[in-house]
């Protein structure tokens, strides 16, 4: 476990420590300074004196930066005199780039006589696969790791068996004497009130062709804060008259977005979390953009060239590989390299390619640009192949999958642990299924695909997706309807046969809406139900049902998530106290964890009025998670159920305010090529909806 890791992260680097700072040698975390799936720095320990300096507390801003400070030991100096503790200040000052980490080691002498320190720093690289690091596979190695030290620098280097050479270069800003292969001592002398400080910048390299990283601590922190500075004046900024919801939940959320960030030569794409899935994941990255769509929808943009560059073109059984299908995830070390993992990419996931559908009907209309829509039509073309050639495998209507690699993902929804799809005795479900959220999915794809197809002339193939989506509506409203349940099972099985589970699963069927309009109210009466509503958000699983945990990672826990898409549907089909009571729960929820951060995921246990309680971690949770990141911005969505109709000149607003708010601003939220203003205000008479400034012209707002 990683436990209270500091972890910061720029594109496709991460550098992950313990709470003082260190990477320690004994190091069973997995903490280290990792790129493109490999550990580059596995130890990395700060040491005045011979000993540990104490360490008193650290802080992080934005996921780029972070300072630890600590004080001295008493010690003894080599001159006899002694210094008392507590009056020596040692900071180590740290910020990651895309391409190395800086680190600013300060130490001030605030005793009135002179002192003479040793500092010394260790370092290791073990170059282990993120793999092989987690346990998931063996790595072997050839040949050794080599160190070679120069006055001011050190080196690691290894050559994998993909024949790729991989350096670590650890430089610093004055000469160092090496002491040990793996160790370098600074001496510091002080005088009353002087400081002084040593500056260390560590890079990863991967081959030969690297720029190094410049000598310039003060203009790299500089640069990185531009570029911080910069995502806010590009992204809508939300301000409401909830202070605390301002400056902790909603800072946090877009720092965290942006912090999971990639930048790829097709545009940004969210990373799927930190540490161990700091790479594009094709569900998480879409599910990220379709949260984010009224924050900045160029994350969206981004997602979907970067997917359709991705996208399959053959059968590949080991890859799970097909043509037109959406990958599952993306590794780059050198597991992934010598194909002893499937990741190059992998595309063992049955909903990425769906929702890459929903994602580009929903980008287009918010943005309704002829450019992405040429861009990426004929990838949209291939993926809607995918759904009729190989995602319905059996011709019954239904798009199912079947785990075809040992080594890959045995359930390929987004609950896709390996028990996440039961029986009622606790058996795994037989594969082939057919998951309730897919159809919904399918459905909703069809019906957007046939709209902006018909809107750009294919009228021939619009009338073929609304007869399919038709076709499809009545069958799932036949077929996955528990009457005495009320609600969706979780799944047909390889006979066609039930899986019998209440689940958090048919929510997303609100959203997609493919449910009759009367099974679609019984569906959302049973989630805010005691048995599926914790008080804090709607669980995975029902507590009546005998496979229940709410300690689980999908049988009972609560996923923001998946809450943030219920409250999209039950906004969609009119049920505004159900959505209002939803998002409120899940902001309180974000306010009780530390850093007010919403978690990948929450225990399921019953909220407790009378205790105050708070909600209960997850024993391990990616922090930040990139759909928990921009989970509130879904939410925020919800609240006030914004839909873009550019064709028709209009945006959809029907504000629904908790009471903790009574006035909430998106400004320079980007609509088509426009800029606008909207200002929500909580009064007497029900929510106002103005529009602030004047480019919206011909852009009307409905009360």
């Amino acid at each position: 476990m990683l436990g209270d890791s500091v972890a910061l992260k720029e594109s496709e680097l991460q550098f992950i420590s313990d709470a003082t700072g260190d990477i320690p040698a004994d190091n069973p975390a997995g903490h280290g300074l990792y790129f493109r799936d490999t550990r580059f720095l596995s130890r990395y320990e700060l040491f005045v004196n011979g000993v540990r300096p104490f360490f008193l507390s650290n802080s992080t801003n934005k996921h780029f930066i972070a300072t630890f400070q600590f004080i001295n030991n008493a010690m003894q100096l080599k001159n006899g005199q002694r210094v008392a503790r507590q009056t020596v200040s040692i900071r180590r000052s740290r910020f990651v780039t895309g391409r190395g980490m800086f680190e600013r080691i300060g130490v001030l002498n605030c005793n009135p006589f002179e002192i003479e320190l040793d500092l010394v720093l260790a370092f290791d690289a073990d170059f282990r696969d993120i793999f092989s690091v987690r346990g998931f596979k063996t790595q072997r190695v050839v040949g050794q790791i080599t160190v070679q030290f120069g006055g001011e620098d050190v080196s690691f280097s290894y050559r994998g068996r993909d024949g790729v050479r991989r350096t670590t270069q650890v430089t610093f800003d004055r000469e160092s004497e090496p002491i040990s292969p793996h160790e370098v001592r600074f001496g510091i002398r002080l005088a009353p009130q002087q400081f002084d400080s040593i500056v260390v910048r560590i890079q990863p390299r991967v081959g030969h062709k690297w720029k190094p990283l410049p000598n310039d601590f003060e203009g790299e922190l500089e640069g990185r804060a531009a570029s911080y500075r910069k995502w806010d004046d590009a992204s809508t900024r939300i301000t409401t008259d909830n202070e605390l919801f301002d400056r902790e939940i909603l800072r946090t959320s877009r720092y965290d977005v942006r912090a999971l960030l990639e930048k790829t030569r097709h545009g940004l794409v969210p990373d799927a979390g930190v540490p161990w899935y700091a790479v594009p994941f094709g569900r998480d990255a879409i599910i990220t953009s379709l949260q984010t769509l009224l924050y900045n929808p160029s994350i969206a943009e981004g997602t979907l060239r970067f997917l359709a560059a991705h996208q399959g073109t053959q059968v590949d059984e080991y890859k799970e590989e097909e043509p037109g299908k959406i990958l599952h995830e993306l590794r780059r070390g050198e597991l992934a390299r010598l194909g002893e993992v499937p990741h190059t990419p992998y595309y063992g996931t049955v909903d990425a390619t769906p929702l890459f559908l929903v994602l580009f009907v929903e980008t287009m209309a918010w943005l309704r640009s002829d450019a992405l829509y040429r861009d990426l039509a004929p990838a949209a073309l291939r993926a809607l192949d995918w759904i009729d050639q190989f995602g319905d495998m059996d011709g019954d209507g239904y798009v199912e999958y079947r785990s075809r690699n040992a080594g890959g993902v045995v359930n390929q929804g987004w609950k896709d642990s390996s028990n996440s799809v039961q029986y009622e005795d606790g058996k795994n479900a037989d594969q082939p299924l057919a998951l309730v959220e897919v159809q919904g999915y399918v459905y909703q794809a069809r019906v957007g695909m046939a709209r902006l197809l018909r809107a750009h002339g294919d009228a021939a193939t619009a009338e073929r997706l609304e007869r399919q989506a038709a076709e499809l509506k009545a069958r799932f409203n036949r077929d996955f309807w528990m009457e005495d349940e009320e609600f969706f099972a979780l799944a047909l099985d390889r006979d066609k046969q039930q899986v019998r589970s209440v689940t958090s699963n048919p929510g997303h069927c609100l959203w997609s809406g493919v449910c009759d309009n009367d099974k679609a109210i019984a569906v959302a009466r049973r989630l805010l139900a005691p048995d599926m509503f914790s008080g804090w958000g709607v669980r995975t699983l029902s507590a009546r049902s005998p496979n229940f945990n709410p300690m689980s990672y999908h049988n009972g826990s609560v996923w923001p998530h998946d809450n943030a898409i219920i409250a999209m549907g039950l906004r969609a089909i009119g049920e505004v106290g159900g959505a209002a009571r939803l998002t409120e729960a899940l902001i309180e929820a974000g306010s009780r964890f530390s850093d007010s951060r919403l978690p990948e995921l929450f225990c399921g246990f019953p909220r407790d009025q009378r205790f105050n309680s708070s909600p209960t971690a997850y024993v391990v949770s990616c922090s930040p998670q990139a759909w928990a990141a921009g989970c509130i911005f879904m939410v925020i969505q919800a609240m006030l159920d914004l839909r873009p109709a550019l064709a028709e000149g209009r945006m959809h607003v029907e504000p629904m305010l908790p009471p903790f708010f009574g006035r909430i601003e998106l400004h320079r939220m980007r609509v088509g090529k426009r800029r606008i203003d909207l200002r929500i205000e909580s009064r007497s008479g029900g929510p106002v909806v103005e529009i602030v400034g004047d480019e919206l012209d011909r852009l009307t707002v409905p009360a």
